[in-house]
Parts: structure tokens; sequence; C-alpha cells
């Protein structure tokens, strides 16, 4: 199932990247990054993620039982696996994997949400689980080093997805099984569109919602081999979204909530099925769509 992918051309939207404030333009040779965009990017995931760190512990969707057991059952791990879960966040998936192989390694760009992963593998009593700091876009680590690499809930901040995607490739064991779980866009290029800019209002740090078809190239260019791709809608263990929390979790500012709720109690009919948006007196809650991807290398 492709969302909003009705029989008509597919037009890839170029999602636009942020103007470079003059604090951050050496951050490129200081953080290794590639180009100032990219820089610009991590500094801006740093500075949202970093005081959000604890919240990603607790949080309803990153610690989804159901969705944590499906990203084990594509991975099909091994006893003697070394596994790379990119973006850890708070750790869940890392956790998750961690188990069933010999070493996991939780890696993030983000100081304080590798300090909540380590709390939270502590208080679990993983032993074979370590930390590493970086960008999805560089990966400290050599060539064929994993026979898993994972993502979840996270290529949607990259700044350069498909340089990222090349990295995971690199990294990875031939044969290895690479899994990627993220928020996507319709094929629709006016559905898309609106999509994007609701995440952008509220979530600084975005870059892009990717469509389906989008996912696929990338993925295939970054020379894997796409096993399976699906379409569902990112819960909060098997509810819709709650609005409120959605926006609290990351610390939206209060006007951009405001506006949020505006764009979200007026939005038209097709938006509305896409996001599967109910707005009451009681609140409005709604349905990220979702994209899995399993490949090999």
């Amino acid at each position: 199932m492709i969302l909003g992918s009705e029989a008509r051309p597919i037009i890839h939207i170029m999602c636009t990247r942020p103007t470079l404030p003059k604090k951050v333009k050496k951050m490129a040779n200081q953080e290794g990054a590639k180009t100032r965009e990219e820089a610009e990017i991590s500094h801006r995931v740093s500075s949202q993620f970093g005081p959000a760190a604890s919240a990603y512990t607790h949080s309803r969707v990153h610690c989804d039982p159901d969705a944590l057991r499906r990203v084990v059952e594509l991975a099909r791990p091994q006893p003697d696996d070394r596994a790379l879960d990119i973006a850890t966040g708070a750790g869940h998936v890392a956790m998750a994997l961690a188990p069933y192989v010999s070493k996991v390694i939780a890696y993030d760009m983000t100081g304080e949400m590798l300090l909540e992963t380590e709390r939270n593998a502590a208080a679990r009593g993983l032993t074979n689980l370590a930390t590493r700091q970086g960008t999805a876009e560089r990966l400290p680590f050599s060539d064929a080093t994993f026979d898993i690499v994972t993502v979840r809930q996270a290529p949607h901040h990259f700044a350069d997805v498909q340089g990222a995607l090349q990295e995971m490739a690199r990294v990875a064991k031939a044969g290895a099984r690479v899994i990627i779980v993220d928020s996507t866009s319709p094929e629709d290029d006016s559905l898309a569109r609106q999509w994007n800019d609701i995440e952008k209002r509220r979530d600084f740090s975005h870059v892009c919602n990717y469509r389906p078809s989008r996912w696929r190239a990338m993925v295939e260019a970054a020379g894997l081999r796409l096993t399976s791709l699906e379409i569902d809608y990112c819960l909060e263990n098997g509810r819709p979204m709650d609005f409120v929390d959605w926006t609290r979790r990351i610390n939206t500012p209060p006007e951009a909530v405001e506006a949020l709720r505006r764009i979200f109690r007026s939005a038209p009919p097709e938006l509305v099925e896409v996001l599967r948006i109910k707005a009451t007196a009681n609140g409005i809650s709604f349905c990220v769509p979702q994209i899995w991807i399993a490949a090999v290398k």
C-alpha cells in the first residue's frame, strides 16, 4: 500500500533546508561534516533532542513493544551477530536486539541521548550494549563490521539521507540485514508538501518525510537489495497520536502549537483521510504514515 499513490506521474519534491546562522559557519570542519548544511542540521538536531532525552525513554511511540518486536523479527538476529542501531535515541531498538546478539552498538549524535541509553541499559542489566557518538553520514566503523544495521524514526532528521544509507551499506557485512523504519509522505505532491510543513512547524530539526518511491530508489542506489517494503501507521501502543503529547515531547513552542492546532482543525478532507485526523471538543488525534524497509547487503 502506498498512500495517496493514484495513477499519476510521480514528482519528487525537494525538501528545503534552513538558512545557516553565522554561529555555525565553522561547524563543518569541527564536526567532519561534508557541507555547511550538514553541520547546521546536526547542530539543530542536537539542540532539539538533547533537552528532550528523558522524554524519549517514556515515549509511547518509541517504546511501543509491538513495533520493537517487529524490528527484531525483520532483523532475524543470531547469537553471534554484531548489531548497530543508528540514531538510537533512548536506546529502545538497541535494547530490544541486545538479548539476541553478541554485541550491539547504540549510536547517536546527541550525547544526552547516549547517557539516557546507558542508564536504560544498566537498569535492564544489559552488558553487551555499548554506546558511540557521531552522525549517520559519518559512521566511525570499518567496512563490513555488522550483521544487523537498524534505524528507526530518525532518517527524517538526517542532513544527507542518501549518504547515511551509503554508510549503512558500507559497514554492513555481505548478507547483513538492514532495517529502516521511519515516517513517510504520500506520493501526492500537495499532501506531501502539507505533511512536511506540519512536521517542520512542530520540530525545527525536521528535514523531510520521504515518499515510498523515493525510499525504494535510495535504498537500491546504496547497493542494498530490498526484500520488503510495507506502509502502515505509527501509533502510540496501538492508539492514534495525541496532539498534546506529540507537541509536548519535542517541546514545540506555544505559538507553533497554536498554529498546528488550527491547521489540524481546518485540514482539507484529503489530508484528514491520509493522517486519520479526528478533531473534537476534547482534543485532536491523528496517525503518522510509516514505512518499514528490510534490505540485505
